[in-house]
């Protein structure tokens, strides 16, 4: 005798298999669904609307489409389009190196790299930078008048002691 019919001497086993852990529903397919590729076809959805109106016009246009082949793929998931993504980019950065191999190749091998000296980065100081200012703004239209002041540069050249008198004047 089973042991949990000892336990309970009045009852009768109940004799149901469960092949499923769990119960069917939309989100629990059932095994022959499982079994199969798992793909839900345009006909199935189909099957559900058959006899209203509207059907046979949707139909067609399903048929339609088969015929011309323009259906389009579900997104691919997050992580499979950056995987590709990244591998893109990877391929995309190897052909790109390439094109610096032989220069790194001969510096490396070379005794001494002698740079050419008759390039031009355009300004050299910060000086010539500044020298090339041209204001635009209100604000630094007024600021330019003040610095380009001959009293200032008058003050500035001679003793720093008539710049501090001259702030006390123009601060408002």
């Amino acid at each position: 005798m089973a042991p949990n019919l000892m336990l309970f001497p009045g009852r009768k086993k109940n004799k149901v298999v469960v092949s499923e852990g769990y119960p069917e529903s939309e989100y629990n397919p059932t095994r022959d669904v499982l079994d199969g590729d798992g793909r839900i076809a345009i006909e199935d959805l189909l099957e559900s609307i058959q006899g209203k109106p509207g059907y046979r016009e949707l139909r067609n246009i399903t048929r339609h489409v088969e015929k011309k082949g323009k259906l389009l793929q579900a997104p691919l998931p997050k992580e499979d389009r950056d995987r590709l993504e990244r591998n893109a980019a990877y391929e995309q950065s190897k052909k790109d190196i390439t094109r610096w191999e032989p220069l790194v190749k001969r510096n490396r091998e070379a005794p001494t790299i002698i740079f050419d000296k008759d390039t031009d980065s355009g300004f050299s100081t910060v000086g010539a930078i500044a020298s090339e200012f041209e204001p635009r703004t209100e604000f630094e239209k007024k600021m330019s008048s003040l610095f380009n002041d001959d009293k200032v540069m008058a003050a500035h050249k001679e003793d720093g002691s008539r710049l501090l008198e001259l702030n006390k004047v123009w601060r408002p």
